[in-house]
């Protein structure tokens, strides 16, 4: 296990001979021994990582079970924040526009009930697309090895903006997209114009059709998630050069409908107003109690999250390892509240 940053500088420092004046506060906001305590309970629930982050700056990092730092695993539902990044960042070279119609480059769609669909109503939940259960939980996400053309070739349900619903295929459309739009696979698109920027490790895996996952898949870590956190954070700038610009950032992290405060572009929100959670059932928001209303997170199966709060200029996340290939295992891996711990923790860990 890591020890928070700021405790081995002390030691550091001791072991010089030097001795740190006994009034000097940590050079961040938080109570070191209550985020070890979160981090203590996170694990105990099955984390085997965990980052916190302040101004840009590790405050605290563990590792548990044999886990490295630079170790990669399934990132699930993340992957779909990163998804967003790339349709941002396309937008971004003039290679395409939000509000154009999908079937600009999904020309399966033309002339059939789905070719008004907006790449929008793709990154916001509110296509239209057929959706149900099994279809999107089992023969889309477990069965088909095709993915892209499996979510291309479904029908529309209801008509484009009616309505928000989680739809798994509808957000792999836009590897559809993104890979027409770009001319290169999605895959390498990633490691070019996003993990690669960010010093990132994680990659996009692929179906045996060769369809990079963007409603999935995504191995990575908690530095890298943390990362993507920050990115956003900074208004799309990381290492001193603007990734993704500001305006899709500003766009990605408001409500992305008046059908779901809680929901922007692929990142969840914790904004007040009528919010749609992961019980799919409307109710007042926001999403997490005792976290400020400016949060924004991604989110994955499991209690895979990487959260930010731009009031506090905190990133942090934490992954708990699944096997994505088991469906069985994913129905009782639990971690359905662990965004609500992780952020309500590291606000909590906050010194009055």
């Amino acid at each position: 296990m890591r020890r928070p940053v700021a405790l081995l500088a002390l030691l550091a420092l001791a072991a010089c001979g030097g001795a740190a004046p006994a009034e000097t506060a940590p050079a961040h906001p938080f109570d070191e021994a209550a985020l070890e305590a979160l981090a203590g309970s996170l694990h105990a629930d099955g984390a085997n990582c965990v980052v916190v982050e302040h101004a840009g700056t590790v405050v605290g990092s563990w590792y548990w079970d044999g886990f490295a730092p630079d170790q990669l695993q399934e990132g699930f539902s993340t992957t779909k924040s990163v998804a967003a990044t790339l349709v941002g960042i396309a937008a971004d070279r003039g290679l395409l526009s939000l509000d154009d119609p999908a079937s600009r480059w999904v020309t399966e769609w033309l002339g059939t009930p789905s070719e008004a669909v907006t790449v929008r109503q793709l990154l916001s939940h509110t296509s239209g697309r057929y959706h149900d259960l099994f279809t999107d939980y089992a023969q889309f996400a477990f069965l088909e090895s095709d993915k892209s053309a499996f979510a291309v070739g479904l029908s529309q349900q209801t008509e484009p903006g009616s309505e928000w619903v989680y739809n798994n295929a509808a957000v792999q459309v836009l590897e559809t997209v993104l890979e027409r739009a770009t001319g290169v696979s999605v895959a390498q698109f990633a490691e070019e114009a996003l993990f690669g920027p960010l010093g990132a490790s994680s990659r996009l895996t692929t179906d045996a059709a060769g369809n990079a996952g963007l409603f999935a898949g995504m191995q990575t870590n908690c530095d890298d998630l943390a990362a993507l956190a920050r990115l956003y954070l900074d208004g799309g700038s990381a290492g001193g050069a603007q990734v993704v610009s500001a305006d899709f950032v500003a766009q990605a992290t408001a409500p992305s409908s008046p059908l779901n405060a809680g929901y922007g572009l692929l990142w969840w929100l914790n904004r007040p107003g009528t919010v749609v959670g992961g019980s799919g059932a409307p109710e007042a928001g926001p999403l997490l109690a005792g976290v400020p209303e400016d949060a924004f997170w991604a989110s994955g199966a499991c209690g895979q999250v990487a959260i930010a709060v731009p009031s506090l200029d905190v990133v942090a996340s934490v992954m708990r390892p699944a096997d994505p290939a088991d469906p069985g295992a994913l129905l009782s891996c639990g971690g359905e509240s662990t965004d609500e711990a992780l952020g309500a923790g590291v606000v909590a860990s906050i010194r009055p």
